[in-house]
């Protein structure tokens, strides 16, 4: 009797161990498939990143080189709007010939002055072109550096 308890007590431990090795094996399964999964996560995450810091860094590039490009054309325009201030104000300082009487002199002396004048705008309307172009170019390189992080 005493040999048969011992049995069936030796039985249910067998039984008992054999559950729990298939339980822990059981559960050590369901571990590993969810690290698996979760470093697939980690991995389609890691990528996604990299390819938004790739786009960005990639937009960011563009408008640097278009910020670049707008402002050589901006220099450009400037050195254009100089030699054409220099042409203007050389015009305005040849002699004319209707120096001839002293009518024509006065008239002279008034064209001098408004010569002056038309110059000093001249040189004015220049700056302020020049200034309006490269506030342009700026507002124009954020923007497309806007639109390349955000997209």
């Amino acid at each position: 009797m005493i040999a048969r308890a011992l049995g069936v007590a030796l039985l249910a431990a067998i039984v008992a161990l054999g559950v729990q090795t298939w339980r822990i094996t059981s559960l050590k399964a369901d571990a590993a498939e969810r690290e698996r999964g979760i470093a697939e996560q980690l991995a389609v995450a890691e990528k996604r990143a990299r390819e938004a810091e790739q786009l960005m860094a990639e937009g960011a590039r563009k408008a640097a080189e278009s910020y670049a490009k707008q402002i050589a054309r901006v220099r450009t325009d400037a050195d254009s709007a100089r030699g054409e201030l220099e042409r203007l104000r050389d015009a305005l300082g040849a002699p004319g010939d209707a120096a001839q009487d002293a009518d024509a002199a006065a008239r002279a002396d008034d064209a001098t002055r408004a010569r002056v004048v038309v110059g000093q705008c001249a040189g004015t309307l220049q700056t302020l072109a020049a200034v309006a172009d490269q506030c342009e170019a700026r507002l124009s390189a954020l923007q497309d550096w806007a639109k390349a992080v955000t997209k």
